[in-house]
């Protein structure tokens, strides 16, 4: 009789490997408050590889929409089997945007209000040792400089439905949502004149004081333009064509944003 529980008890735990297989439980993806896949999956060493997230923006537009496409490497070609959640989260840690229409064999879903995109099901390795998948997201309409972050979880597993000799990597990044076309920024912090300017402009503080540091200038649909060096909170504008840009002011301490026009 023992014997028929124990083998009962392997059955049962190798069903539950292969749901989580199919479609693994939400909250594993390294993030604050989250789990890891590591928790249930024994690591190995004969087994290698990268998890890696193409085209979230470093600079958000908000409410626009963005594919995303998450990358799965076996880099020593031993693993048999792909597999990943990803969650992205706003400045309390909660749902940033909207995930939709993923790509086959994956799937979103909403728990304790975080959204997850993960495998459904995991995905045989081709040739390339290489799996992709992809998700559009629509970006939150934030308040210009809140940060946005995401967090991934990958699997590269041996497809023994067990939970032992697989490898888990994680990755996360970030991202800064920009200025909303009809938000104002002019932040009280700091002064910039004149504006609208020509040859160079002047970034003072509340303090009174012109610090060190960056100015990246955007247009006002987001697109990278320029970064200049502020010393002592002189910046030179001579080379920016006649428009409206935005500018992100960064010192050692201290992240603004305003809004400059161009004679």
């Amino acid at each position: 009789m023992h014997k028929l529980y124990t083998f009962a008890g392997i059955l049962a735990g190798v069903f539950v490997l292969y749901s989580f297989s199919t479609n693994p439980p939400n909250a594993n993806t390294g993030a604050p408050g989250d789990d890891l896949c590591i928790q249930c999956h024994v690591g190995s060493t004969s087994m290698g590889g990268t998890l890696t997230l193409e085209g979230f923006p470093e600079n958000i537009n908000p409410n626009q929409t963005y594919t995303l496409t998450i990358i799965n490497q076996d880099t020593v070609g031993t693993a048999v089997r792909a597999g990943f959640q990803m969650t992205i989260l706003g400045p309390t840690n909660t749902k940033a945007g909207d995930l939709t229409s993923p790509s086959a064999k994956s799937i979103v879903s909403t728990e304790a209000g975080r959204q997850y995109w993960e495998h459904n099901p995991a995905v045989e390795y081709p040739d390339s040792n290489v799996v992709k998948w992809t998700v559009q997201w629509k970006a939150p309409e934030m308040p210009g400089g809140s940060e946005i972050k995401w967090y991934a979880a990958g699997n590269i597993a041996n497809g023994n439905f067990q939970n032992t000799g697989d490898r888990i990597v994680t990755a996360t990044g970030r991202g800064t949502i920009l200025l909303a076309g009809t938000e104002n920024v002019n932040s009280p912090q700091l002064t910039l004149f004149p504006n609208p300017g020509s040859e160079q402009i002047n970034i003072v503080f509340k303090d009174q004081e012109g610090y060190d540091g960056t100015v990246i200038f955007y247009d006002m649909n987001g697109s990278l333009i320029n970064k200049q060096e502020m010393e002592s909170g002189i910046v030179n504008t001579s080379q920016f064509l006649p428009g409206v840009y935005l500018l992100h002011v960064l010192t050692q301490d201290k992240s603004f944003f305003m809004k400059w026009s161009k004679m």
